[in-house]
């Protein structure tokens, strides 16, 4: 069953029923101190704020209202157990306590000159709701809070519709993953979304990058899957990077790119990965993106070496032996002498003899 809390001040007495009819019609359970519907630990420790914990834990949903009193449990405690446990929840104000408000923010330097003691507290509550922490604040009135109760409460539920509607279509991405199908234009847009999606689960994202690769998707998503702050898309982009772009025959302005996105990246597994990727996607431009590469890390000079002498037949046949040759001659640079370079210069001699 749904819990709702009413949290607030020994004011808010006067929308008590209100409240309790708009929960009770909604089939749910409204929570309130002044109602007998907190839940309670008697112990030798126990402590209202510690009975207010609990409440909110119990709750589905909190709805804070401020009528003209300040209550210090509900701000000092409610409040901050809400937000720590992610419970959703309103916050109301009657309008003429939030005009009230107003008038004294704006006439108050720093509010410490704001009396009585009550006016003052609301006044630094309200500020640091609306200024500190930027909460949306919703004025009613004695004759409109049903009213605007069911409004927000109607908005709140149309967003978790939406969040369980983004969920399902997340798992079904999930689904068509391991099928490997070709995507729908609805799907394919999903999947992109969730691809792309910095703020997103990395498994989930990656399960969208591998559903993606059963239909493909335009350069710049590839771009941008290849340019993401999660090593793990960028790693799996690289790997799937001929299904994903599927061109034919590749842009040297793609490949270009592509090379910049590796050397840009922290992990140099990006551009080891690339290297070979590139080679099948376009031998010539694919060599001629690949003198674009940054050379610096040895690990990547060994895989353009090795990549370069298991296509030695192909480089030979399209005539690009020379673009090979001042390739290799990049990757021995570096003085210090090991067995893939002894390889490397017996396949720089074979090519250059051509």
């Amino acid at each position: 069953m749904l819990r709702v809390m009413l949290c607030g001040a020994s004011d808010t007495a006067d929308v008590r029923d209100q409240f309790a009819e708009v929960i009770s019609g909604l089939g749910g359970e409204p929570l309130h101190y002044l109602g007998g519907g907190i839940q309670y630990l008697n112990a030798a420790d126990s402590s209202w704020s510690r009975n207010s914990q609990i409440t909110i834990r119990a709750a589905d949903l909190c709805v804070f209202v401020i009528i003209e009193r300040y209550g210090e449990i509900t701000w000092s405690t409610e409040l901050q157990e809400a937000r720590t446990a992610g419970k959703p929840f309103l916050v109301l104000c009657l309008d003429r306590t939030y005009i009230k408000y107003e008038v004294l923010r704006k006439s108050s330097i720093e509010g410490t000159d704001i009396y009585p003691e009550d006016d003052r507290r609301l006044v630094e509550t309200l500020r640091e709701l609306e200024f500190s922490w930027q909460l949306t604040i919703v004025s009613f009135g004695y004759g409109t809070f049903q009213q605007i109760l069911r409004r927000q409460l109607a908005t709140l539920f149309h967003w978790t519709l939406r969040e369980q509607q983004d969920r399902n279509r997340r798992a079904s991405i999930t689904r068509l993953a391991t099928e490997r199908v070709r995507l729908n234009p609805v799907q394919l847009a999903d999947a992109v979304r969730i691809a792309t999606d910095d703020l997103e689960e990395k498994n989930i994202r990656k399960r969208a990058v591998l559903a993606l690769t059963g239909t493909g998707v335009d350069a710049d998503v590839v771009l941008d899957l290849l340019s993401s702050d999660e090593q793990g898309v960028q790693r799996l982009a690289v790997v799937h990077l001929a299904k994903l772009y599927r061109d034919r025959p590749a842009d040297p302005e793609f490949l270009a790119q592509c090379v910049h996105a590796a050397n840009a990246a922290e992990d140099v597994g990006i551009a080891r990965r690339l290297v070979p990727v590139l080679l099948e996607l376009d031998l010539a431009h694919g060599l001629a993106a690949l003198d674009l590469m940054s050379v610096a890390e040895v690990g990547i000079r060994r895989r353009i070496a090795e990549s370069l002498e298991k296509l030695e037949r192909a480089i030979i046949a399209n005539e690009l032996s020379a673009e090979a040759v001042a390739m290799l001659g990049r990757c021995l640079q570096d003085a210090a002498e090991t067995s893939w370079k002894a390889r490397c210069r017996r396949l720089r001699s074979r090519l250059s003899a051509e």
